[in-house]
Formats: structure tokens, sequence, C-alpha cells
């Protein structure tokens, strides 16, 4: 992880990350480019001529020269690599160094004003100058508030703007995104009663009692009053011919029609048939 995120407060996040843009790099290095290229001509031609006695010694200078380039040209790179330039939720950053670090951040709460300036090639490699004013000791010093040709300037002022309001105006920023609830788990449809004349409707044994298979039982018979004499109960009598069964089939059937699980035509056939035994 690099130097500057390691230093972030519990809860701080890096909302945008840039720094100098690369012509930053070859305006400070371009004359050892060119003297990079330079001596490797010289280096190429006084091996492949004869100088005599001064071959040896322009060869070596040479090759000295090549690896001083080379290694400036290294550690500019190198250096520019390490550059941290972030926007947080709550600071300005900037971080530069490769051993020994330096770092200077400002709180969004402190910048007052940001100006940036753009010449029309920086427009066209997308680079300016961002000089931000703020309250901070640092700034003062330089620190914080220069940014010389920073690479992506728009984006990076807009993001600290943005995020500079939405700490002032906690109100205004948009809520947080939440991600959707899992679909509810799939349920088994229950099973709807079958319709009236279906082969599934309780049908009147012989004997005059209900056959309910898969629909609920009906309602039994109220049981008869203990003080009733059993002589004087018609579903006692054996000259009856099974009176209270039939009564209680009727009742059955009754609410069968009154639920829908038998049709009118239906009850009518069974109470005649039930009332030609008796």
């Amino acid at each position: 992880m690099s130097y500057a995120k390691n230093l972030l407060s519990r809860g701080e996040e890096v909302v945008f990350e840039s720094r100098q843009h690369w012509l930053a790099v070859l305006g400070q290095t371009w004359l050892f480019v060119i003297g990079a290229i330079l001596v490797l001509a010289v280096l190429i031609w006084a091996t492949s001529s004869d100088l005599g006695s001064i071959e040896g010694g322009v060869q070596i200078v040479s090759l000295v020269l090549l690896i001083v380039s080379l290694a400036y040209l290294g550690i500019k790179i190198w250096a520019w690599r390490n550059q941290e330039y972030l926007i947080t939720t709550r600071r300005v950053i900037k971080s530069e160094g490769i051993f020994n670090k330096q770092m200077g951040d400002s709180s969004l709460e402190k910048v007052n004003d940001a100006r940036l300036s753009q010449s029309w090639i920086g427009r066209i490699f997308d680079y300016g100058n961002l000089d931000i004013m703020t309250a901070s000791e640092m700034a003062e010093k330089g620190m914080v508030n220069d940014f010389p040709m920073l690479a992506e300037p728009v984006k990076f002022k807009v993001a600290m703007l943005n995020q500079k309001e939405r700490l002032e105006f906690p109100d205004l920023a948009p809520p947080p995104v939440q991600r959707p609830a899992p679909p509810p788990e799939m349920q088994r449809a229950e099973p709807m009663a079958p319709r009236a004349g279906s082969s599934q409707v309780s049908e009147v044994r012989a004997d005059g009692a209900v056959a309910a298979a898969p629909l609920p039982a009906a309602d039994p018979a109220p049981a008869a009053s203990p003080a009733a004499s059993p002589a004087a109960s018609p579903a006692a009598s054996p000259a009856s011919g099974g009176t209270g069964d039939v009564a209680a089939a009727l009742e059955s059937l009754a609410g069968l029609r009154d639920k829908g699980l038998i049709t009118t035509e239906e009850y009518e056939a069974k109470k005649r048939e039930l009332l030609e035994r008796l």
C-alpha cells in the first residue's frame, strides 16, 4: 500500500487520486535525455572507428556519462511514480519523495478557494496549475496549496469541491447505495377445493353415511339429550328403518350444498334416494 494511504484515519476514504503530468518529468529531464542520446552515439562511433590511443579514454568517458544520465532519468521517474495527490472524504493530501517523504495535508473545511490555470497545450494534454487557498499553516509554506502541472486538474478540483460541500452540508449528500434485498423464496401453492360436480365430491354410501375422502369432515349430528327416553326417539325404533342415520346424512348433504361442494340437483337426487328408503 502507498505511504499516504497508510496514514488515513478511521472511516476516511480516498475520493480522487492524481500526480504531476508526465510532461513535468520530461520538462525536468529533457537535457539529460538529449545528452544520453548524444553520448550513446559517441560511444557507438568510438567503438566502431579506429582512434588510436584516445579510443579507450573516449569510450570510458562516454560510458560514464551515459550511466549518469540514465541514473538521473531513473531517479526522476521513480520520484514521479511516488507522488500522491489525494482527495479524501476529509482532507487534501500531498505526498512526495522516494526515501525521505514529505507529506502535507489540509482539512477540506479550511479550503477557501481554488484557482486553476491551463494553457492551450495544457488543455490538449490535460494538465494545469492548481493553487488552493487554505487557512492551514502548511499551506502558507507551500506544502499543500501548490500543485504545478497537475494531471487531470479539472477532475481534481471538482472532486475536492464536491467533497467539501458534502462535508459542510451532509443533508445534501446522496444516500448510500443499498443492495437490493434477495427475492423471497418460492412457496408451494395450496391445493384448491374441488369444484361442485367433480369426482372428488363426497358420496353418500348405501347405508346413509357420508364418505368424505379429501374433503373436510362434516359436522357430527347433535347428540341425543340424555333426558330423552329411548322409546320416544324415532332413531331407536327398529320399525323406522334408520331414521336417525338418514337425518344425519341429509344434514351433511345440506352442509356440502351450502359450501358449494355439490350442486342443488345432486342434493335433491340424494335426498329423494334417502327418503325412498324410509
